[in-house]
């Protein structure tokens, strides 16, 4: 499983509902009643989905010792498509439209000609499906951590974010909120007392505006009456960065152990007055190239990078999604002291969870910055000061890429 070995890709969700004390033989039940079958849930673009054990694409025999690890619930979503391919559909049309010319002796067809080639076409396309001439299968890991009532999705595309989501409440009868860089200033700022410094918050210009940039825009003012605050994530990022170059190296605590982070391998930058388009940068350390810098002074944030962070004595190299906090390719320690799978597993679990105590405590110490206007005042101060500076240091070089 995507868990078990390798770099780890997750989306992570909140649990709605009350703390479980540990994975029994009811959840187990719940998961086997609604495991992938033929008979299996359908949806409207030909596919079904259900529940695997996560141990083969075919295995729904659910029990403690493959399904129950490291005080969570390990398992799997497998969702068969069998959808025919578009290019095949208008091919047969195609044909269709093709014999019925031939066959009218006319020059042309005409549109209730072309609609029947159309139904014809479909409808050739559909019985090769309901053969199962294009069904294809594929299963995504899923970890419930019972403890910290969280689950992590080895995917986050859209479609398999929707699948899961209303199956797991079919299934459990629990709602699951995506957690965000907007959800998880909410959370945080309920527990510290800071509301109405999240209340306050409106985006930072952190460059003055260019010539044309309308301050007011109707959907940024739409997205924070809905209380969308997922842009403090980029906000994040352009001040991870500057921490991490201009300020201490440890930037926060977990447990007692120092975070510190570096920027390492990808970089990408979008405009925060949406005038311009998006960069990725890639290198060693891309933040040092001049040409990162100088999207930054032109107005670009960062929205996704690659890290490396420690916690303690522990290293880990991950890319995270600032708004949306999407965890990509993390990378792990190699297991040390433990020699069986599950062993190994469990060491694993316990080293993601690390990750995101890491990310969350870098977070925290942003947002403390953020939902205080006096500490923020005199931070964005320093910031702006930081990129006014690199700004005019800074030459392009080769290494960037321009994306539309």
């Amino acid at each position: 499983m995507g868990f078990a070995s390798g770099t780890v890709t997750f989306k992570r969700f909140f649990v709605a509902g009350q703390l479980l004390e540990g994975a029994d033989e009811s959840l187990l039940e719940r998961l086997a009643a609604h495991a992938i079958t033929r008979d299996a849930l359908q949806t409207a673009d030909r596919s079904a989905y259900g529940w695997t054990t996560g141990d083969h694409i075919l295995d729904t025999d659910f029990e403690p010792a493959k399904n129950v690890v490291a005080d969570g619930l390990l398992f799997a979503l497998r969702i068969d498509t069998n959808k025919p391919p578009a290019e095949l559909v208008r091919s047969y049309q195609r044909q269709h439209e093709q014999a019925a010319l031939k066959a009218s002796g006319r020059d042309f067809l005409t549109r209730t000609d072309r609609l029947q080639a159309r139904e014809q076409g479909v409808a050739q396309a559909d019985a090769e499906a309901r053969s199962g001439a294009f069904a294809k299968m594929k299963q995504v890991p899923v970890f419930w951590d019972l403890q910290r009532g969280e689950v992590y999705l080895g995917n986050a595309t859209s479609t398999v974010v929707e699948h899961f989501a209303s199956l797991f409440r079919t299934t459990f009868d629990r709602v699951l909120t995506p957690v965000t860089a907007g959800e998880l200033a909410a959370r945080w700022s309920t527990q510290t007392g800071l509301t109405s410094g999240l209340d306050g918050c409106r985006p930072a210009h952190f460059v003055r505006p260019p010539d044309g940039f309308e301050a007011s825009d109707p959907s940024d003012e739409t997205e924070m009456m809905e209380g969308n605050r997922d842009y403090l994530g980029n906000e994040w990022l352009t001040w991870l960065w500057y921490a991490s170059q201009a300020a201490a190296p440890e930037l926060a605590s977990v447990r007692g152990r120092p975070v510190t982070v570096l920027f390492e391998k990808t970089l990408h930058l979008q405009c925060a007055f949406r005038m311009s388009g998006t960069i990725a940068a890639s290198a060693d350390n891309p933040t040092r190239l001049p040409e990162s810098a100088v999207a930054l002074a032109s107005g670009k944030l960062p929205v996704k990078a690659g890290l490396q962070m420690t916690v303690g004595q522990c290293a880990f190299s991950l890319t995270l999604r600032g708004d949306a906090m999407n965890y990509c390719g993390v990378r792990l320690p190699p297991a040390e002291g433990v020699v069986s799978p599950r062993a190994v597993l469990e060491q694993r679990f316990e080293q993601l969870r690390d990750v995101i105590d890491g990310v969350d405590a870098l977070y925290a110490a942003f947002l403390k910055r953020r939902l205080t206007p006096r500490k923020w005042t005199s931070t964005l101060s320093a910031v702006r000061e930081w990129i006014a500076a690199a700004g005019k240091t800074s030459r392009p070089a080769s290494e960037l890429t321009a994306v539309s």
